[in-house]
This record gives C-alpha cells, structure tokens and sequence, in this order.
C-alpha cells in the first residue's frame, strides 16, 4: 500500500496523517500499530460519532491540525467523500466527508499557517455517460479548491517571515 510505503521509504516523513477513513484492512491496521506513532487514522466513524455528539467540525478540524507537521503535502483520494459525490469511484463505501468538510479542512490547515508544499488528487472517475457529469465536476472543484489553498498556505508562510 502506499501508506506502507511512505512508512518505509521515505524516513524524512515524519508523520502521515490519514482523515475519513471507512474502509480499513487488518493489514493496514497493523501498519498503523507498528508506525511508532507516525502515521495517525481519523476513522470516518469516530469523526461522525464526535459532530453527533455536537462537536463542531471546526474543533475537529482544530484537533486533526495539531497533529500535522509544519510542512504538508495533501494527497485527496476522492472515494474519501460520501459517494453521492463521487458515485463512479473504484470504492464507493457508505458515509464519507461533505465537500464542505475538506474546505473547512484545507481553510484550517491555512489559518494554522501549515504550507502546504504539494498535492494529488486520485480516484477522480468521471462516468462514461456524457449527460452525466458529476464525479469530474466535483473533483474539477476540489482541485480549483486546493491550487488556492495551496497558494495562500504560501503566501502566509511569506507574510510570517516578513514580520519576523
């Protein structure tokens, strides 16, 4: 797996950090219990359990930021949003993130003045229906969403060093 991978390969990743996830294999559990501490899991369920209980998704937010480096590189796999926005994904599997989730997300990953130093986006699987538009749409909009939120995580590391 990939998460594996960056465990392995790249020592210089000091931490990954895994939000929404629904579908998880023992596998890639035991990685996790094995990573000293390197990679932490924000479980969709225990994410939902906690807005149910009232928690704003900001403080969630809020939680999930303390845990990232200084310096990010976001990789989006698009199945990690509810499937009614992304229906024609490899893995479409119940619950998921709203759109306006991951905004909040990446908006709370600026005004902790993390940089984000690079991004993907995967999964994207436009339907081959041409009246039927909506995954590429919605993957269009997350990635317009995150070249701006990766910019202006840059220019607030430029302000920051300027009024030091």
């Amino acid at each position: 797996s990939i998460m594996h991978n960056v465990i392995t390969y790249l020592p210089r990743v000091t931490k990954l950090v895994q939000v929404g996830i629904r579908d998880f294999s023992g596998s890639e559990l035991s990685i996790v219990q094995s990573s000293h501490g390197r990679i932490i899991t924000y479980f969709d369920e225990v994410l939902m359990a906690h807005k149910f209980e009232g928690v704003p998704w900001a403080r969630i937010v809020d939680g999930i930021i303390k845990d990232l480096p200084e310096q990010i590189y976001l990789s989006f796999d698009i199945d990690g949003l509810d499937p009614t926005l992304c229906p024609n994904t490899g893995t479409p599997v119940p619950g998921g993130l709203s759109f306006q989730e991951i905004i909040a997300l990446l908006a709370g990953l600026v005004r902790s003045e993390r940089r984000i130093i690079g991004f993907d986006l995967t999964e994207v699987a436009p339907s081959s229906d041409k009246n039927n538009e909506w995954d590429g749409n919605v993957g269009a909009r997350l990635l317009y969403k995150m070249i701006g939120y990766t910019l202006l995580s840059r220019s607030s590391q430029k302000l920051k060093r300027r009024k030091r």
